[in-house]
């Protein structure tokens, strides 16, 4: 039977925290293994505990026989669960895997589900992506990895960044962890660098867009130069992880007050720039034309980060092998700054039925270099181990025939290192929106840029009124 949790662990104070905190997928639910009937002896077991212990003040009882709820959004997560299973058989059939199967609501999902702590299929284990990952981690819904028996030996493979995003503002408590590391950087063509631009190294490619002014030089000698054909970017929605990743401060500061970085008002101007001269094929991300960009002669090259080369540039390039489509002519290096883009974290919850359990499966999964480097070889994850990486880079594995025979491994790495999550708080997903509509404004001339800036402001303080915006 499903643990006991009394109430007072999730109390009015923690859905305060959790509102005001700051600082391939299938849409069926799913498990890893099928539910078993229990026996009538486990059931006369169970009620005779219950009754026994139903006078008393209790904070839960757990039996080895419990099922044990990790919710995410999509079969990803399910599907690298299977590495921890195979390293400890005697977990697969406590596992209960649930997929919410649609991201837009899972945060509405999750959220209902802490506040009834005593139903069968409350959380012990949540998924977070980076954009609300603060959500959770600043409040009292989740708990130290510390509290599940992860030390600082466990983490000592990690790249900083993926640690720094999962780490409760309020007390530095760490509070997630993350099998993967995502750093971004500029994925290119190489066939259309030879022929518009003369460039045929990665090294040349970077001289040529290392600042933004080089970058907007570029994609106007690239559009001149293909006779209109070809644009640098399919959408201008593609630089915004970029920018996103290189503030120097948080939207909303720890005294309370907003701040709006210049880093957001270069992005401002660059996208301004490329819509007003034509720089971009005007696609809107995701869109089937935008998904249909790789396959094509339009568009030159793309931010994406570790997951977006494989399963978006490659997924789309119109060919499995080389010769097909333009499989084998692409390249990355960094382009104008370091960034990073999404990543899935694994969090316990205040009520986890079983946080040996718990720590088992963080430690299995975001750990284990040995359990890691089989991952990254057989899915192509970019895990959040350096020796894991490191030891396939060396042993070749990174060479990687959809570039050319670049070594990935090599490209990423030294970008992962390079990330800097300061800037984050739990602000960030909401404010994120406000300032892209205003973006979008400025862009079409629909605004001049100070008063973009100003409804921009405006539209902060009506979301946030405790926060001061000035």
């Amino acid at each position: 039977m499903k643990k006991k949790v009394v109430s007072v662990l999730l109390s009015t104070a923690m859905v305060a925290s959790l509102l005001a905190g700051c600082g391939s997928s299938s849409s069926d639910t799913t498990s890893t293994a099928d539910d078993s009937a229990a026996t009538t002896e486990e059931a006369s077991a169970d009620d005779a505990a219950e009754e026994e212990t139903a006078t008393e003040e209790t904070t839960e009882t757990t039996s080895s026989g419990d099922k044990f709820y990790i919710y995410s959004w999509n079969t990803e997560l399910q599907e690298r669960l299977t590495y921890v299973t195979d390293a400890y058989p005697e977990l697969a059939d406590r596992i209960e895997y649930v997929n919410v199967g649609d991201s837009a609501i899972y945060q509405e999902k999750i959220d209902q589900l802490l506040q009834n702590p005593d139903a069968e299929d409350y959380p012990d284990m949540i998924a977070f992506e980076a954009g609300y990952i603060m959500k959770y981690t600043n409040s009292d819904y989740t708990l130290s990895v510390t509290d599940c028996g992860i030390t600082d030996d466990d983490l000592a493979e990690m790249y900083p960044y993926t640690i720094t995003i999962a780490t409760d503002q309020r007390d530095g408590s760490l509070k997630g962890l993350s099998w993967q590391s995502c750093p971004g950087a500029f994925i290119y063509r190489t066939d259309l660098a030879e022929s518009l631009l003369g460039v045929t190294s990665p090294e040349e490619m970077q001289a040529k867009i290392s600042t933004w002014d080089d970058f907007l030089d570029t994609a106007r000698e690239i559009k001149e130069a293909s006779g209109d054909a070809t644009r640098i970017l399919s959408s201008n929605g593609d630089v915004v992880n970029t920018f996103m990743s290189n503030k120097t401060e948080p939207w909303v500061t720890s005294d309370g007050v907003f701040h709006m970085d210049s880093a957001m008002e270069e992005y401002m101007d660059v996208v301004k720039v490329l819509e007003e001269e034509d720089l971009t094929q005007k696609t809107t991300q995701w869109s089937d034309e935008w998904n249909a960009g790789p396959s094509t002669d339009a568009v030159f090259g793309y931010f994406g980060c570790t997951w977006f080369l494989h399963w978006t540039i490659k997924a789309n390039c119109g060919g499995e092998a080389v010769g097909e489509g333009t499989y084998g002519l692409w390249n990355m290096c960094q382009g104008p700054a370091p960034y990073y883009w999404g990543g899935t974290w694994l969090g316990a919850t205040a009520g986890c039925s079983d946080t040996e359990m718990a720590g088992t499966i963080m430690r299995a999964l975001c750990c284990d270099t040995d359990i890691m480097t089989k991952m990254s070889e057989e899915t192509l994850d970019y895990v959040n181990n350096k020796t894991a990486m490191q030891t396939l880079s060396d042993a070749g594995k990174g060479a990687y025939d959809f570039l050319g025979g670049q070594d990935f491994i090599e490209v990423f790495s030294p970008l992962a290192d390079d990330v800097d999550v300061s800037w984050m708080c739990a602000y960030d997903q909401k404010v994120n929106e406000l300032l892209d509509t205003q973006v979008t404004a400025y862009a079409n001339g629909e605004k001049d840029k100070e008063t973009a800036i100003a409804d921009f402001k405006a539209a902060v303080a009506d979301a946030y009124p405790a926060v001061t915006v000035e």
